[in-house]
């Protein structure tokens, strides 16, 4: 099976995309009137997800059931920057050849501004979000309108090895710093080469690990009313501290300043490391016997909190929306394919194929959770959304990673580090380029 979410989820942000998705221009408004048929042709724009050919399985699905509507599955880069440029400049001059574009999560307030995103409020059903967790709904939102209807989720997640937790007798860690002196038994005993693998390197990735440490700590990276920054922190010191401790004492290896989720995982299922943090679809590589060293090794546990708090920690909220083109001629035709794919039917044909779905009834089914652990532990992790209603969030994420990832460098002190940090997410949120 193979699953190719990762890279897609975080790659490096593009500023020059932000900064285009901030003009306004070619924007379309569409009367609920003017929608157009449920029938006719449409294109579906989207980054491969999940098992070899689930997308056209979804279409086969949906054609089966609306035989008058036709849908061409064209795929997307495997590089979420890439893909938004691509939207960026499409919908921005005007064509509608795309009708309807899968989203990553982190989109909707900048696609909003921008009007690169047709509102979805006035053309379903009242009752539409009631499928969906109320925070997952709104994170669909631009200035209290919905501007995407979300498809699939994701959430970080804890690795471990089972069997050289049960060779040293050792609980799984509910704790960050219990997990690093787990890690470091098991090491000093010569039995895995590394402690730990995450996300440090410096792109997107790095601020959601970042933000799900930190949230565990009692740190946040904005004020609750995104007026000003917050990261030059006690509580967020904390964490950069341990963070670097953590590579002083070799638990990290000094390469993960480097690693985003592939270097992570091939790391772990090489057999080089007790524990790792990765997204969902880490769970059926690391157990997958084909490309896995440690298959049937490896447990999942939600991630740990940090001492003090409460257990367990918060998993940063990942996953991809639906959004649809303005500028599309086939909206009924759309409006219908959107209600489909986050229905019933297609969001379990998600959840049989290892992706998770977003809808309630589905995440919480117990049938389903255990056949898939990672879908029972999903539906119960707390988690963290990171502050992408802010229209500027690329830029607010560039001043979290490039300033932490200097300082798990070693090339810029901690306190240092969180002082540019603050003045650069500062800069974004009073609307200055970085």
């Amino acid at each position: 099976m193979s699953i190719r979410r990762a890279a897609a989820l975080c790659a490096v942000p593009v500023l020059l995309a932000a900064a285009a998705c901030g003009s306004g221009v070619g924007s379309a408004a569409v009367d609920p009137r003017d929608v157009g048929p449920a029938s006719g042709a449409i294109t579906w724009y989207a980054i491969n997800f999940g098992p070899e050919g689930l997308p056209q399985k979804l279409i086969d699905a949906f054609e089966k059931e609306h035989p008058d509507i036709s849908v061409t599955y064209q795929a997307a880069p495997n590089n979420t920057d890439t893909m938004r440029a691509t939207l960026t400049t499409e919908i921005s001059g005007g064509s509608g050849s795309i009708d309807v574009f899968s989203s990553d999560v982190i989109w909707p307030a900048q696609f909003g501004r921008a009007d690169l995103a047709m509102p979805l409020d006035e053309h379903l059903p009242d009752d539409f979000w009631d499928r969906y967790p109320e925070e997952r709904a709104r994170l669909a939102e631009y200035q209290g309108e919905h501007v995407a209807a979300p498809f699939y989720a994701d959430a970080g997640f804890l690795y471990y090895r089972k069997d050289l937790l049960e060779k040293h007798d050792l609980p799984v860690p509910r704790t960050w710093q219990e997990l690093a002196e787990t890690a470091k038994t098991i090491q000093d005993a010569g039995d895995v080469r590394y402690g730990y693998v995450g996300q440090w390197a410096n792109y997107e990735g790095l601020s959601v690990n970042w933000l799900e440490l930190t949230a565990a700590a009692g740190g946040r990276v904005v004020t609750e009313d995104r007026e000003r920054c917050a990261i030059d922190s006690e509580e967020n010191r904390r964490v950069l501290d341990f963070m670097r401790r953590m590579l002083d004492e070799g638990i990290a290896p000094s390469a993960s300043t480097s690693f985003q989720e592939p270097q992570s995982l091939q790391t772990f299922i090489e057999g080089d490391a007790v524990f790792h943090r990765n997204w969902g679809y880490g769970f059926g590589e690391s157990n997958n016997p084909e490309v896995s060293a440690i298959a049937g090794k490896v447990g999942i546990a939600p991630l740990p909190a940090f001492e003090g708090g409460e257990h367990p920690g918060p998993s940063g909220t990942g996953g991809w929306n639906l959004m649809v083109n303005p500028h599309s001629e086939s909206i009924g035709a759309v409006l219908t394919f959107i209600e489909w794919m986050t229905g019933d039917r297609a969001q379990r044909m998600l959840a049989e194929n290892a992706v998770l779905p977003t809808v309630s009834d589905v995440l919480n089914d117990k049938e389903l959770q255990r056949e898939d652990p990672v879908l029972a532990i999903a539906a119960d992790v707390p988690t963290v959304a990171r502050p992408a209603v802010i229209p500027r969030y690329a830029q607010v994420s560039y001043g979290i990673f490039s300033n932490i990832n200097a300082s798990l460098a070693g090339s810029t002190p901690p306190d240092a580090a969180l002082r540019e940090a603050c003045d650069d997410i500062q800069r974004a949120l009073e609307g200055d380029a970085l």
